[in-house]
């Protein structure tokens, strides 16, 4: 018998159904409980809802990740290639909103109590608008993983494969050398 969501629960679903729903849905994303995502051609954008593991029933905070998944980057780096959009957890290039945000850095929304909801969810609605949704694109090609794949905000970037493989898919065969070269130096 599956349990009763709790309050807090609920504030976040409230939060989701008035701010970032509606948004998603006129962008042509698809909902599957707190994930969202849209499959194209070249990749699959994700945007999910995580709660807070210390939510308690009178305070809830939660954050949005956001990742990307490309066939290309999929069969390039030898994993099986994985269609069903609610099993790619494992994305190509992917952040939390915070990083994205001016402050650059974690970010969770806090809601006490429902009258938190409308205020929270234009945030919400506004910051996938401004950020999430222009992350998603751009990491949606192998332009934007080459770029970003493997950055973090306020601390720098870090070779990756995916990073290397999307040079390599991109015919930047002496940038995707580097980045290995970079990548067996950080071995040793």
């Amino acid at each position: 018998m599956p349990s009763l969501p709790t309050r807090s629960s609920q504030l976040i679903g409230e939060v989701i159904a008035l701010g970032a729903a509606p948004l998603l849905k006129s962008l042509g994303f698809r909902k599957m409980a707190r994930h969202f995502f849209r499959v194209s051609a070249d990749a699959t954008c994700h945007l999910s809802f995580q709660s807070s593991q210390w939510n308690s029933p009178d305070s809830s905070r939660f954050t949005l990740n956001l990742w990307t998944y490309l066939p290309a980057l999929a069969i390039a780096g030898g994993d099986v290639l994985i269609v069903e959009p609610a099993k790619q957890r494992g994305g190509h290039c992917g952040t939390r909103i915070g990083h994205l945000l001016p402050l650059q850095e974690d970010y969770w929304w806090k809601i006490s109590a429902p009258s938190d909801v409308p205020q929270i969810a234009e945030e919400v609605r506004s910051a996938i608008e401004k950020y999430a949704i222009p992350y998603l694109e751009k990491a949606s090609t192998l332009e934007g993983v080459a770029e970003l794949s493997g950055y973090s905000p306020r601390v720098g970037s870090f070779p990756n494969h995916i990073q290397a493989n999307a040079l390599r898919l991109l015919g930047r065969e002496q940038e995707a050398l580097a980045v290995e070269r970079a990548l067996a130096l950080r071995k040793t």
